[in-house]
Order: structure tokens, then C-alpha cells, then sequence
């Protein structure tokens, strides 16, 4: 991969994910496509996401040159968005929430949807990220779930052409480090992860609610989770925390 990240920007598209999926093949390994606005962004477990025209980074990263599992590429698109999220507002706490999101707070504020490419032509993943920039409260408070962004959490706007050259940049960065050391990407992303050892509640895919305690998180994604006297291991579900779950650490005074 080159050093120099590729960047595509396109001005709209119905999704990033999509269109890095479709043109896989000709894009080059480490390239970051961003879009101005989306007309049919996607989230977890098919939901909307939603994707108001230039306000928020709307972009996917393609990587070639990586192996399972998919939390692989998850953990390379989570810490390269935390790291863009902390150098653009230093004095901000940001963290990971499994699988896919990061939070500030209570708040989630950005969310990864990684895809698998498999093809004769080519194969790999495509990290799907969306990241709250500049969007305002009015919007926020539209959202199925506490959200915030960068504006609302720093008072100030931000450069959305400048913000996505620094994702880029940081992805590259993270992939790169993957290529050497994967063993080291993944305690480090694990110690971003603050719920293990917490208690939350579950959603799984059934909706029942589970009430119980994050264990550990294993080296395929998975989270064991301690309830009702047994330990479950799960690879994709909803988390709902508390304030009291995590701490003073974690929580902006407001």
C-alpha cells in the first residue's frame, strides 16, 4: 500500500459502501472514497444513516491485504476514526463501544460498517465509517439514539475536506501497523473498548434484553458476556450502558 493515501471524493452517491463494493477491482489498496451527501446510507443490521448534504464524513476504506476475521478491518476503521476524533478535538473523550461505534460519552458520534469482497477479480473488506461533523443539535435530536457530533462537543465548525484527508491519513496509518503487528492492533483496540468488565444490557438479534456483565472481548471480535450464572459468547449485538456502568473517566461535564 502507498504511503500517500488515495483519496475519491465524490460530490454525491447513494453509498460509499456501495460504490467501493461495485468498483472494488480498480481501486487501489488503501483508498478512502468520501461523499458530500449520501441518498441511501446504511448502518448496522440494515438501518438508515442518516446523511445530511455536507455536514458529516460519509466514506468507506478499502483494504486488499487483510485476513480474517472481519473484526480485522473493524479494528483498523475504529482506531483510525478515534485517533482522527482526538487530534481534531483534544480536549474531547472519545472511546470504542463493540462492536462498531465510537462514543463520547454516552453519545455515539461515529459508527463502522465493515463488508467482505469476494471475487474472482479481486477480495477483501470494505470499512464502511460515518462520522458526525458538523451536525447540529436540531439534527441530532432526530436520531433513534443519543447522538452528538464534533460542533456540538467543541462549540466551533469544522473543514470537511481537511477532516477526511485526516481520516485518511489515519486509517493508512493503523493499516500499515496492521500489516506488522496484528497481535498489537488488537490489545491496543481492545483497551479502547472501556465496557469490558462493565454492566450493561444486551439486544440481541431476537430483541430480548439480557442483563449482565461484559467478561472479555476474544481475538475474533466476540465479547464474553456473564449473565444468569453462564457466560455467552456473542459476535454482533446492541449495548445499551448506563452512566453508572461507566464511570466519571468517560463522562464530559456538562
Amino acid at each position: 500500500m502507498d504511503a500517500t493515501p488515495e483519496i475519491i471524493r465524490l460530490t454525491e452517491v447513494d453509498s460509499t459502501n456501495r460504490y467501493a463494493m461495485n468498483n472494488f477491482a480498480a481501486l487501489a489498496d488503501g483508498t478512502l472514497v468520501a461523499a458530500e451527501f449520501q441518498s441511501a446510507g446504511k448502518g448496522r443490521q440494515d438501518r438508515v444513516w442518516l446523511s445530511p448534504s455536507r455536514e458529516n464524513i460519509y466514506a468507506s476504506f478499502v483494504m486488499k491485504n487483510i485476513t480474517p476475521p472481519v473484526c480485522n478491518a473493524s479494528i483498523i476503521a475504529s482506531l483510525g476514526t478515534l485517533q482522527m476524533l482526538r487530534h481534531a478535538a483534544p480536549g474531547v473523550k472519545f472511546w470504542i463501544k463493540w462492536p462498531n461505534d465510537i462514543c463520547c460519552g454516552l453519545k455515539k458520534i461515529a459508527g463502522i460498517l465493515c463488508e467482505n469482497k469476494l471475487s474472482a477479480a479481486s477480495s477483501g473488506i470494505v470499512a464502511g465509517i460515518g462520522i458526525n461533523i458538523n451536525m447540529p443539535q436540531s439534527t441530532l435530536d432526530a436520531i433513534d439514539q443519543p447522538a452528538t457530533s464534533l460542533s456540538v462537543e467543541t462549540g466551533r465548525k469544522f473543514d470537511l475536506q481537511s477532516s477526511v484527508t485526516a481520516l485518511a491519513d489515519s486509517l493508512c496509518e493503523y493499516y500499515a501497523h496492521y500489516s506488522k503487528a496484528p497481535k498489537e492492533l488488537f490489545d491496543l483496540w481492545k483497551q479502547e473498548n472501556l465496557l469490558i468488565g462493565k454492566s450493561v444490557e444486551i439486544v440481541d438479534h431476537g430483541r430480548e434484553r439480557l442483563q449482565g456483565r461484559i467478561v472479555d472481548i476474544g481475538e475474533s471480535g466476540e465479547i464474553f458476556f456473564e449473565t444468569g450464572g453462564k457466560i455467552l459468547k456473542l459476535y454482533s449485538s446492541d449495548i445499551r450502558i448506563r452512566k453508572e456502568s461507566l464511570g466519571e473517566a468517560v463522562l464530559q461535564d456538562r
